[in-house]
């Protein structure tokens, strides 16, 4: 029969341990790359320009290249705080986080592709890994407002969102994912790899086809922008930011299938129109890259195409860009 002073030591070993493994997943996050992403926008309180975006703009934009295009000094130029593998959500939530820590941007350029404008924002528990963790510990409950979980989720990160061997499990699970894909190739053919995957694995977040995109974008056609999009161009636009849509390069069979067709032209002007009452430019550089050879997947530019593309966009805003690193 077990007795209180054994179930006592028993209940407070096990919440030592799990309190020792709470400090070790914080300590072994606490480089995870959205904290990285948090800690260059602390780092960057002088930047007159900043860049948003998904990994598209993470991997797209060069600062030192587009500082120099636009006639701006590294002191005072551009900061990059993209994040791969984001939503609206974390991008609205960064912005936030670069206001409130000082950066008072002059020109917001925001990079997208596809349909992510006017996308409603749907998780789940499981998808709340990798770089979607930061929606646990950077403003959970205000993020909540922008996207939707079921009621059991809901619940389960209302009452775990606060605890970092929950929030950050993801980070460890991917160093246990490397490893084990590491291992799992040993005697096999390399795989092209880059900053943010097996290269390979981007074509699944492409389109099926031509004819799931049309009706994708005439669905479009009757929505709204995005909560968090929204969002975000108001507050950019509150703060008097000058902001500056960017249509991301694509590759060519991404522009001939999806592109370069009349749904796509609708669903461009559909988002123009929705963006007039925060006086966005838009930049179309979709065929920017016109050679395949300067993508490094199926989505990301390579560093010689993310080079191109940060000076043609430097070149192009040097009016909006270089006045504002004498001010």
């Amino acid at each position: 029969m077990v007795t209180r002073r054994q179930l006592g030591w028993t209940v407070l070993i096990l919440a030592a341990c799990l309190l020792a493994m709470n400090f070790a997943i914080a300590y072994l996050t606490r480089n995870s790359v959205p904290r990285r992403v948090m800690r260059h926008a602390r780092e960057s309180q002088a930047a007159p320009v900043l860049a948003l975006g998904n990994s598209l703009m993470a991997a797209g934009f060069n600062e030192s290249v587009f500082d120099s295009a636009a006639g701006m000094t590294a002191s005072k130029g551009a900061v990059n705080l993209s994040l791969g593998a984001s939503s609206p959500v974390e991008q609205l939530l960064l912005l936030r986080y670069a206001l409130a820590h000082g950066i008072r941007p002059h020109l917001l350029i925001y990079g997208f592709y596809d349909l992510q404008l006017t996308e409603p924002v749907r998780f789940s528990a499981n998808d709340m890994i990798g770089n979607h963790a930061m929606l646990y510990y950077l403003e959970p409950m205000y993020a909540r407002q922008f996207y939707s979980l079921s009621a059991r989720d809901s619940l389960q990160f209302s009452a775990l969102h606060s605890v970092p061997m929950f929030a950050d499990r993801g980070a460890i699970w991917t160093k246990v994912e490397i490893l084990r894909r590491s291992m799992a190739g040993q005697g096999m053919p390399q795989v092209d790899t880059n900053q943010f995957g097996r290269a390979a694995d981007f074509s699944l977040l492409e389109p099926a086809n031509a004819e799931a995109f049309r009706k994708d974008c005439e669905a479009a056609l009757q929505s709204p922008l995005a909560p968090a999009v929204s969002e975000l161009f108001r507050q950019a636009h509150d703060a008097n930011m000058e902001i500056v849509l960017v249509e991301m390069p694509m590759r060519t069979v991404h522009r001939a299938q999806f592109y370069e067709t009349k749904w796509w032209t609708d669903y461009r002007a559909h988002v123009r129109e929705l963006l007039r009452p925060y006086n966005v430019t838009f930049v179309d550089a979709s065929d920017w890259a016109a050679d395949d050879s300067l993508f490094a997947d199926p989505l990301h530019l390579s560093q010689h195409g993310a080079a191109l593309f940060s000076e043609r966009i430097g070149k192009l805003l040097s009016q909006k860009a270089a006045p504002l690193a004498g001010n």
